[in-house]
């Protein structure tokens, strides 16, 4: 009951949520009109020398505002903190948000498949700057990949050799993704 009551309380637009956000001391992200709370991560983060993204890959490290914690997707229905953003702009260090990312990432966990490649999915794909979503999995080697070609989104899994990216031009090996983690090759 106490938690029906708490979402009677939780904010219902991103405007809401971001000035509810900045009170709270855990990490949020807010998804098709609800708000979600963070698990951290199990896979480790990797430096920006590891990855082989161009010409500007936003990190955890390098936006250091508010409580995002990381580089943050903001639109009129999202307000996330994926795993990994690319973006072709130049970098606003005064603000996580990402204004046009070209590249997404999110290592999806077993209670994060849903937002991640559903809600999340559904709001990242209206972003018009966003030609790839690289949704990476945390129990297996398994990236799944949504690129647009256009106005068609297409889908492929790669769990082997390399996710071989266009628009931007982007090579990612699969060993490298998962080096760090108990199923490095």
């Amino acid at each position: 009951m106490a938690e029906a009551a708490r979402r009677e309380d939780w904010p219902r637009t991103v405007a809401e949520f971001e000035e509810w956000h900045r009170h709270q001391p855990e990490r949020w992200e807010f998804i098709r009109g609800e708000p979600r709370m963070m698990a951290p991560s199990s896979m480790p983060t990797r430096s920006s020398s590891e990855t082989s993204f161009a010409p500007w890959i936003v990190r955890s490290e390098a936006v250091h505002a508010r409580r995002s914690d990381g580089p943050q997707i903001l639109t009129d229905e999202i307000s996330a903190i994926p795993d990994d953003v690319v973006t072709c702009t130049a970098l606003d260090l005064s603000t996580p948000v990402i204004a046009e990312p070209v590249i997404i990432v999110e290592v999806m966990s077993p209670g994060s498949e849903a937002d991640d490649t559903g809600r999340k999915w559904l709001a990242y794909r209206k972003i018009p700057s966003l030609r790839h979503y690289l949704v990476l999995a945390q129990d297996r080697r398994l990236v799944h990949i949504h690129s647009r070609a256009g106005d068609i989104w297409r889908e492929r899994f790669v769990s082997e050799a390399a996710v071989q990216l266009d628009d931007p031009s982007v090579r990612l090996e699969v060993d490298a993704l998962y080096v760090a983690t108990d199923l490095a090759a």
